[in-house]
C-alpha cells in the first residue's frame, strides 16, 4: 500500500496537468486559433445587429491541459473589428489533450453597413499569424 501512494504521489502533477498556481513559469501569449480542424470554431456571434448596440462575442483558443484563457484585445475602426486573443501558458508535464478555451468579447459598431470580425491568433501548422473572419449585418 505504501508504494501505491508513492506512486500516486510522484503521478499527480501528471494527473492534474498545469493547473496550479501561476508563477515565474507562465507566460502570456497569442492564442493558437488553427490547431487542425478548429479555424470554424474560433469565433461565434450574431449575424446582425444595430449601430451602437454592445454584440457579444465568443472567441476561442485551441491548447492541451498547459493552456488558460487570458482574455483579448479588441480594436474597432468603423466597420472592422480585430480580436487578438491571449493565454497564459504554463510550463511543465501537460495532458495533451485539444482542449477549446473560449472567452467573451464585446464590439460595438458605430455606421451601418456590413462589419467584419477578425480573429487573428497563432497556429500549429505555419509560422506567422492566422486570421478567421465573421461577417455581420449592421442596421442603423
Amino acid at each position: 500500500m505504501h508504494k501505491f501512494w508513492s506512486v500516486l504521489f510522484v503521478a499527480s502533477p501528471l494527473l492534474l496537468g498545469c493547473r496550479q498556481a501561476p508563477t515565474a513559469s507562465t507566460q502570456i501569449v497569442i492564442g493558437t486559433i488553427d490547431a487542425g480542424g478548429t479555424l470554424d470554431r474560433v469565433i461565434t456571434g450574431p449575424a446582425t445587429g444595430v449601430v451602437g448596440e454592445r454584440l457579444s462575442l465568443t472567441v476561442s483558443t485551441f491548447g492541451n491541459a498547459c493552456i488558460t484563457a487570458a482574455g483579448a484585445d479588441v480594436n474597432v475602426g468603423g466597420l472592422e473589428a480585430t480580436v487578438t486573443p491571449y493565454d497564459r501558458a504554463y510550463q511543465g508535464a501537460c495532458i495533451d489533450i485539444l482542449k477549446a478555451y473560449p472567452r467573451p468579447v464585446t464590439v460595438t459598431f458605430d455606421q451601418p453597413g456590413e462589419a467584419t470580425v477578425r480573429v487573428v491568433g497563432r497556429s500549429f501548422y505555419q509560422a506567422g499569424l492566422v486570421t478567421v473572419e465573421h461577417h455581420l449585418s449592421i442596421s442603423p
